[in-house]
């Protein structure tokens, strides 16, 4: 039976195809950039089309999905609003240069190339922090780097990373319904705060402290977010929170995780629950993990040989809903969308 969209529904996902569509372009675009200035393995070879089709059905449910949600008023429309076509497309040239950088440190395997500015940061952060994760140019430690990071992360997923960040919305909406008043979120790994961004346009009245270890990426979530009040900006590390038990209201990541070594992960879990409330709600979106997928174990499988991930297939298999249970969250609920999977469990109420 054909399920009837509504017509909002129809505008919002639509737009979401298009602007899916431009992305996938330009994935498929950069590997033949790539063959060209490097002379490495052809474009595209080997490609299954089964696992492909499968891909892309699982995208369009994705989008689907996030259109659904704003047409029920879980999220207003306005995250979808793009930025200026200028702006994207005079990126996309660097984009473009810096994968020729990406393509030569993966074929080199050098993980731990950084240049006077990443360096400058580097001195008193984690030893697993100082690394080029995905082979990127300068790590999460500079400036460059935090303004090509988002774009570059699009075109990897087909244009699909805003709505995967946007699955945690609808479980944090069951447990905190309403505009935010009166509540204080923490997010954890911010990274340049695109999910900061969504998350302030679901709870407007929320006041949300933004944590990350990286300067220049902060100093990004700072510009990114500059036309929003009720945001405070704070560097650090989430394994050692800077804050007093009990602050907050909720706190949460985006994409965090499967970066962290298995003790981290142990760590950066204890630490939010000291900082929650109690009856406060712990979220997070991240990779899928094993058991999660039948469909897309080749993907767990590829993605840390092509990008440099060294706590990936760790991650892939210690599932975090027994780590959340581990730490004495209950109550946990899940949603999952393409490549990503959205948890959120509750810190008992005294």
């Amino acid at each position: 039976m054909k399920i009837k969209i509504p017509y909002q529904d129809k505008i919002t996902l639509g737009y979401s195809l298009a602007r899916s569509a431009g992305f996938a372009a330009q994935q498929w675009t950069l590997p033949l950039f790539e063959f060209i200035t490097t002379g490495g393995k052809k474009p595209h070879k080997n490609i299954d089309p089964h696992k492909l089709r499968l891909a892309y059905r699982e995208l369009f449910r994705l989008l689907k999905k996030d259109s659904e949600n704003i047409a029920q008023g879980i999220y207003p429309v306005e995250v979808l609003k793009p930025e200026t076509v200028t702006r994207h497309f005079m990126r996309y040239p660097r984009i473009i240069y810096d994968g020729y950088s990406i393509a030569k440190r993966r074929k080199d395997k050098s993980a731990h190339d950084f240049d006077g500015e990443a360096e400058n940061f580097m001195k008193d952060l984690p030893e697993y922090y100082q690394r080029n994760f995905h082979f990127q140019t300068g790590g999460y430690l500079t400036r460059e780097s935090a303004e090509l990071y988002e774009h570059q992360v699009e075109i990897l997923f087909s244009g699909s990373a805003d709505a995967m960040r946007r699955l945690i919305i609808p479980l944090a909406k069951q447990a905190h319904p309403g505009d935010g008043a009166g509540l204080h979120f923490l997010e954890v790994g911010a990274g340049t705060g695109r999910l900061t961004r969504f998350m302030k346009l679901a709870y407007p009245k929320a006041k949300i402290t933004v944590l990350d270890l990286s300067y220049p990426y902060l100093k990004k979530a700072q510009d990114n977010l500059h036309e929003f009040d009720r945001l405070d900006f704070v560097q650090g590390a989430a394994e050692d929170l800077p804050f007093q038990d009990a602050k907050f209201d909720f706190v949460y990541s985006c994409f965090l995780f499967h970066e962290l070594p298995h003790e981290i992960r142990r760590q950066v879990i204890r630490e939010g629950f000291r900082v929650l409330k109690a009856g406060g709600c712990y979220g997070l979106v991240d990779s899928l993990q094993a058991e999660d997928t039948h469909d897309f174990e080749w993907a767990l499988e590829q993605f840390p040989v092509d990008f440099h991930e060294p706590f990936y297939k760790n991650y892939t298999q210690n599932p975090m809903e027994g780590l959340l249970t581990a730490a004495g969250f209950e109550g946990l609920h899940k949603d999952q969308g393409f490549f990503a999977k959205a948890l959120l469990a509750r810190k008992p109420s005294e």
